[in-house]
């Protein structure tokens, strides 16, 4: 890729991405009901996402901000460290809807796209 397209590309990708990974938070945490911030790492490791912790710990953050995700303290009662567990808000689950249908038509059309003659 020449230098320009790289940068051009790398900001289609990093906005894409946003987006896609408010979306992925919100549909794990609607799947595990809650989750602490580690705990989602995995989860999204396991499932071929690669994110890291510092853009994961942010993100919660601006989703708690924005009214998406409640949460809640919880230390482990045999020992060990405090854990921020994260929830959907009643706004994060209508969110969530939403974002879902408008990924899928999104979806849809990009196949019907692909596939014109």
């Amino acid at each position: 890729m020449a230098p320009m397209e790289n940068i051009t590309y790398q900001k289609w990708l990093s906005q894409f991405r946003k987006g896609y990974l408010e979306l992925c938070v919100l549909v794990a945490l609607r799947q595990r009901k809650s989750s602490y911030g580690f705990e989602l790492l995995q989860t999204f490791e396991n499932a071929g996402l690669e994110i890291n912790e510092g853009t994961l710990y942010p993100l919660l953050n601006r989703m708690q901000k924005n009214g998406w995700l409640t949460s809640r303290w919880e230390t482990p009662v045999d020992s060990g460290h405090p854990r921020r567990f994260y929830q959907l808000s009643k706004e994060g689950k209508t969110l969530m809807s939403a974002m879902l249908t408008a990924y899928q038509d999104h979806e849809h059309t990009l196949t019907q796209l692909k596939e014109l003659k």
